[in-house]
């Protein structure tokens, strides 16, 4: 059997500052061929969790080869 799913995304997250379940919003930033995604509590802005993205294309490759490069 196949895969089902590509990716889910979480509508809400348990908060600890905030004590219950709430609605997050997504935050991200980019880095050498990967991208990283914070989920902030929409009511506190606290981060309740992250995945990370990683680009299989030849341009991620590059990019990453690039970054790699540079410093």
């Amino acid at each position: 059997m196949g895969r089902q799913f590509n990716e889910f995304k979480a509508s809400e997250l348990h908060c600890p500052k905030c004590g219950v379940s709430q609605p997050v919003r997504e935050r991200a930033s980019a880095l050498h061929g990967s991208q990283t995604i914070e989920l902030l509590c929409s009511r506190c802005a606290t981060v309740v969790g992250h995945h990370t993205v990683i680009d299989h294309s030849l341009g991620g490759k590059l990019a990453k080869l690039v970054g790699k490069l540079l410093k």
